[in-house]
C-alpha cells in the first residue's frame, strides 16, 4: 500500500471515527429530549388530574352533591 494510500485510509478511518461519535452525541441529546418530554407529559397529566378534582369540588360547591 502506498504511503498516499495508508493516508487516505487514516482519513477515511478517523472520518468514520468522528461520524460514530457525532451520532452517539446526537442519540444520546435526543434521548435526553424524549426524556424530558416524557417527564412533562407526566407532570401535564398530573396537573390535569388535580384540576379535574378541583373542578368537581367546585360543581358540588356550587350545586350540591349527587347521589
Amino acid at each position: 500500500m502506498s504511503s498516499f494510500e495508508r493516508f487516505m485510509v487514516n482519513r477515511l478511518d478517523n472520518f468514520a471515527k468522528s461520524q460514530r461519535n457525532l451520532h452517539d452525541l446526537c442519540a444520546t441529546n435526543f434521548q435526553n429530549f424524549e426524556n424530558r418530554f416524557q417527564s412533562m407529559d407526566t407532570r401535564f397529566q398530573t396537573l390535569d388530574e388535580k384540576i379535574e378534582v378541583v373542578q368537581n369540588q367546585l360543581y358540588e360547591l356550587q350545586y350540591g352533591k349527587e347521589d
